[in-house]
């Protein structure tokens, strides 16, 4: 990127740094937008290039390396077919010599509206002395974007968010009926909470695992006495409980997941939206809507078997802002050998699937399979916390929902994979 023009930096503004410098930019020469002002406000127009991309710099100094800071700046946009995409809002962290040692994002979902404030915590990285607040347009040949009230304040550093997850798994033995398999997972509930989980995570369809194939005898509504013993539990033992169960609503039937709370209150239900064919065949309608539920652990969302094959079950509750996925699956048809015949369950295809989940969504992955083996606890780095080698009940591992892992290259792996989609183009590429 190139300077354009150098002004006085003289803006008006409400924040502890004050701007030492105001200045135009463009990507490169030929791609210059259409700068102005307007008292106090940065206008930015596109020149009617589709390739466009250029605005404003905001250069404030006295940067600590290692302190954290609340950055932010007003923001109004009209005419852009996405605000995410065409509106740009960098945070550049340089040194003396005005060189980039690290960059962030302000902007990183697309926003509600014309108009709004972006505004982070972020940590001043080794080496840097300041900060450049970086905004414009880019690849639009149309449009118009005004900038205003832009700020840099100390901040204290957010708080460490560790959190312990644990997940149950085990095959009731002797079991004749829902009300069995309900007290046999309680149970294993208990057993697990001797590890102090924030959360514990079980299987697929586990009220009528293990039970003769008849899915309308076995379907429970939700709320009702099952539900409710699990709901008790999670009280008891002081810890969320996550799982899913064949539920009953009038004469339809359900894979449903349910989130309970630690205080016995349900916080989520998902029924699931990609079924196996053959629940198809045995009359399981399937759900809708692929939510994520604010929890006291997180942003939670919850996957069942079949889904894990689709990326957008991951895909679009990652884009709503989940941070952990919780997965009850019994298998996955991928993650076998397939030289073999009959096919063989391969840990190795299966640790590819969850990992890439994992990597791709910035997900923490938390799974529960039926069969013990391969239930696994997976950072959004693709790295194995924890990992059920087919001889354990319970598993678990302590994971830091607020890491921002930082590649080489600079920002945060969160951060680019979510700042730079272009969400205007994806629907009709799709179909």
């Amino acid at each position: 990127m190139i300077v354009l023009e150098s002004f006085q930096a003289d803006l008006a503004v409400s924040s502890e740094l004050e701007p030492a410098a105001l200045r135009t930019w463009a990507a490169r020469e030929g791609l210059e937008a259409d700068c102005s002002r307007e008292g106090n406000r940065l206008v930015v127009e596109s020149s009617g290039n589709p390739g466009c991309f250029g605005g404003w710099d905001v250069v404030f100094e006295g940067v600590q390396a290692g302190e954290w800071y609340c950055l932010g700046i007003g923001w109004e946009a009209e005419g852009l077919a996405s605000v995410l995409d065409g509106m740009p809002i960098f945070v550049f962290w340089t040194d003396d010599q005005d060189e980039r040692v690290d960059y962030d994002y302000l902007l990183v979902r697309e926003p509600e509206g014309e108009g709004g404030r972006a505004e982070r915590v972020l940590l001043a990285p080794e080496g840097a002395t300041r900060v450049v607040l970086r905004f414009g347009l880019r690849w639009t040949a149309a449009g118009r974007a005004i900038f205003f009230e832009p700020s840099v304040d100390r901040a204290e550093p957010p708080e460490p968010r560790i959190v312990r997850v644990a997940v149950a798994t085990g095959r009731p033995e002797g079991s004749e009926t829902v009300e069995d398999n309900v007290a046999f997972w309680c149970d294993l509930v208990r057993e697990a909470a001797d590890c102090k989980p924030d959360l514990v995570l079980m299987p697929e369809t586990i009220t009528s695992w293990t039970l003769p194939p008849d899915r309308m005898h076995h379907a429970r509504p939700i709320p009702g006495p099952e539900s409710d013993a699990f709901c008790a539990v999670a009280a008891e033992c002081n810890t969320m409980v996550a799982f899913s169960m064949t539920e009953r609503e009038g004469d339809l039937i359900y894979n449903t997941g349910l989130i309970i709370e630690k205080d016995g209150t349900i916080a989520g239900k998902y029924r699931k939206v990609h079924l196996a064919i053959t629940e198809g065949w045995d009359g399981v309608t399937a759900g809708d809507v692929m939510p994520v539920f604010g929890t006291s652990i997180g942003a939670l969302t919850m996957t069942i078997c079949k889904d894990s094959s689709i990326h957008e079950s991951a895909r679009v509750p990652a884009v709503k802002g989940a941070e952990a996925m919780l997965l009850s699956i019994m298998g996955d048809h991928r993650a076998v050998d397939w030289r073999r015949r009959p096919v063989a369950f391969s840990p190795d295809r299966w640790k590819v699937i969850m990992r890439a989940r994992a990597i791709d969504n910035h997900l923490w992955m938390i799974v529960a399979r039926n069969n013990q083996e391969a239930s696994c606890v997976i950072a959004p780095s693709g790295d194995i916390l924890a990992y059920n080698d087919g001889g354990q009940r319970v598993i678990w591992a302590d994971c830091d929902f607020g890491e921002r892992l930082r590649p080489s290259r600079g920002s945060s792996f969160a951060d680019s994979t979510w700042a730079e989609r272009r969400p205007q183009l994806y629907g009709p590429m799709a179909r």
